[in-house]
């Protein structure tokens, strides 16, 4: 089976396009349409429902390009372990990052890991969890950094690297602070309901961080005020420094400063921090590295805030 025709295959189910798909396999639209109809004479059924810029699989094109993936990932897997053999084997990693966290691990953990394998080039892809996990079981990409709240792995696999409480930040001048601490492993406990009057800084709904902390004012009996929506959890951070609102922020961000304090809650909420790799895929000595090094940081990491 030529596994260049499974390429221009699936390359035709993603764009949606085969226009596009010709342009991204640097082959000409009338070679490749040629080559797909010649693949549908000899499955004797079409492979697309042909539209104008959104051509849709089949049932046979689904089947077919679900087993065309399946095969070009047992070609990747296959050329990467022959590919520790030779001394000089020469190949890129794809790295999924989240935003903020991602890329500061990243660029803590890239200077060891080169120093190990010089040969190998790592390619970083700045995503969301969940579109991380989707190019993960689409090997698209290798490995991932994905914080994960309970019930949200799906069939890939997942190494974790440590359990990230969170925790209560508030202004450091406000009247409720008595008790709140500025490293949040010594702080002591509050009750969420304490604060139901005062503005908070809110995660914005895609956020995996969302599905951990909105049961917790569910529980507390009390929709909280918001004073904006961010993705940042650093933005959360400064603007309770300014005294301007409270915040729920995983450890990580729960750092010593001026003007805020930290209260644990009672029910000791956290995610938990993964390194995510497609379901079966075989890990090299180099993914294997990074993935103890990524473990190494993640230890450190939460031991030092404070």
């Amino acid at each position: 089976m030529d596994l260049h025709m499974l390429e221009n295959i699936v390359c035709i189910a993603e764009e949606k396009s085969i226009t596009r798909a010709a342009q991204k396999r640097f082959v000409t639209q009338s070679a490749l349409n040629q080559q797909l109809q010649k693949l549908e004479a000899e499955l004797g059924t079409p492979l697309f429902i042909r539209t104008r810029g959104n051509w849709q699989a089949t049932p046979a094109g689904e089947a077919y390009v679900n087993a065309a993936r399946q095969m070009l990932l047992l070609k990747r897997d296959t050329y990467k372990r022959i590919g520790e053999y030779r001394e000089d084997s020469a190949r890129h990693l794809t790295v999924g990052l989240i935003p903020e966290r991602g890329v500061e691990m990243f660029t803590a953990v890239y200077p060891d890991f080169h120093r190990a394998f010089p040969q190998i080039r790592i390619e970083p892809v700045e995503c969301h969890v969940r579109a991380m996990q989707q190019m993960i079981s689409d090997g698209q990409l290798d490995l991932g950094l994905a914080t994960l709240a309970e019930g949200q792995q799906d069939d890939n696999d997942y190494h974790r690297m440590a359990e990230e409480e969170i925790v209560l930040a508030i202004p450091s001048e406000h009247p409720l602070a008595a008790g709140g601490c500025r490293d949040w492993r010594g702080a002591g406990e509050a009750e969420l309901c304490r604060f139901a009057e005062e503005p908070f800084v809110r995660i914005y709904r895609r956020s995996t961080l969302f599905a951990v902390t909105e049961p917790l004012f569910e529980a507390a009996g009390f929709e909280p005020q918001v004073l904006f929506s961010t993705a940042s959890n650093l933005s959360k951070y400064r603007i309770v420094s300014l005294g301007l609102g409270c915040a729920l922020l995983p450890a990580m961000y729960a750092r010593a400063g001026e003007g805020v304090v930290f209260f644990r809650l009672p029910q000791r909420p956290s995610w938990l921090v993964t390194l995510c790799t497609r379901r079966g895929a075989y890990l090299g000595e180099a993914e294997r590295c990074y993935i103890r090094l990524c473990r190494e940081y993640w230890n450190k990491r939460l031991n030092r805030t404070a």
